[in-house]
């Protein structure tokens, strides 16, 4: 503003000194005074608005064009991203995932559903283990727990053989073990039998079988170790339980797609549907599974190598008298090494 003035007082003193010469070279300076006032105006909006510009970019006024940068953000993005994805995927493989404790015995925990409910399972291939029968009315000894029958009998692990009457000894299906039956009654409701001990040659070591199969009756004649329990579903996964009913315990057996046996266990209450519901959609490929125990007498005991779990079952109503305490069980399926086989190193 001030040079302004300072022309406009100039042009008037041209003016009082007169003359037409005087006024044209006034009035064009004037003017190049003007032009040279916008020309170094324009240079300085554009040099603050390409600063302001930098700052809030934060970049360098020679840095180069979005169009130049862009191939570069874009693949840095992606690998960015891809180092991501792995590390998510790794950690659903690791979050529960197998433990394989030594050839043909894994451990795993999975969640069951939305909540802390979790269920443990053991997966045991036949080829690698035996199975054992443990009943009171065989050795002649009271009930155990599943801790007691695992040092008596050298067991890696155990659970639940099948539900029992009132008289604490007696399985409520058919049971044999060898030549000794501890119920002989063939219970028309109860749809699976699990077996073990093959008599003959080109049978499995140990399996569930259906009594959909035509020929079942045959088969269970052919092995030592006989068990029958519920079924909670088919060999096509179907579910026959019904929905609804009380929350408990659940111990459960059942066999994979490729032939080797599950020994399911959640100690939190959950509704038997829902159970196993969630177990097939669990990546465990389980086909037949059969109920064997509920409530504060479900169990299940692992001792192999460094892994121990001694895990009881829980049923509220019953928590009020006797708490958590370990059931003594009159029958137990447990699992053991084959004779000669060598325990793994530490």
């Amino acid at each position: 503003m001030d040079a302004f003035l300072a022309q406009a007082t100039r042009i008037l003193q041209c003016l009082a000194l007169g003359g037409k010469k005087s006024l044209f070279w006034c009035l064009a300076a004037h003017l190049f005074f003007i032009a040279f006032v916008i020309f170094l105006s324009g240079r300085l909006v554009f040099a603050s608005d390409k600063q302001a510009s930098s700052v809030l970019l934060k970049t360098p006024l020679s840095s180069p064009s979005p169009a130049e940068t862009a191939p570069q953000t874009y693949a840095h993005t992606r690998a960015i991203n891809q180092q991501l994805k792995e590390k998510d995927e790794s950690k659903k493989d690791a979050e529960p995932g197998w433990t394989a404790l030594e050839p043909g015995l894994d451990f795993g925990e999975f969640r069951l559903n939305d909540q802390d409910a979790r269920i443990t399972i053991l997966r045991i291939d036949p080829e690698h283990f035996d199975f054992f029968l443990g009943t009171s009315s065989g050795d002649q000894k009271p009930p155990r727990s599943l801790d007691q029958w695992s040092k008596e009998y050298d067991l890696i692990a155990a659970i639940n053989a099948s539900m029992y009457l009132p008289d604490n000894l007696t399985s409520t299906g058919y049971m044999r073990q060898g030549e000794h039956l501890n119920n002989k009654r063939i219970v028309e409701r109860f749809g699976a039998f699990f077996v073990a001990g093959p008599r003959r040659s080109g049978l499995a070591k140990a399996a569930i079988i259906d009594k959909d199969m035509p020929n079942w009756r045959e088969l269970i004649d052919d092995y030592d170790i006989v068990i029958q329990n519920y079924r909670m579903t088919n060999s096509e996964r179907r579910i026959l339980w019904t929905p609804g009913g009380p929350l408990y315990s659940i111990s459960a057996i059942a066999q994979d797609g490729a032939g080797r046996l599950l020994f399911l266990h959640s100690k939190n209450p959950v509704e038997a549907y829902d159970f196993v519901q969630q177990v097939l959609h669990l990546p465990l490929d389980a086909r037949t599974i059969i109920y064997v125990e509920g409530g504060s007498q479900a169990g299940m005991l692992l001792n192999a190598g460094d892994l121990k779990r001694d895990l009881a079952g829980k049923y509220p109503p019953s928590l009020l008298i006797t708490g958590n305490l370990k059931a003594l069980l009159p029958n137990v399926l447990g699992v053991r090494r084959k004779p000669g086989a060598e325990k793994p190193i530490k």
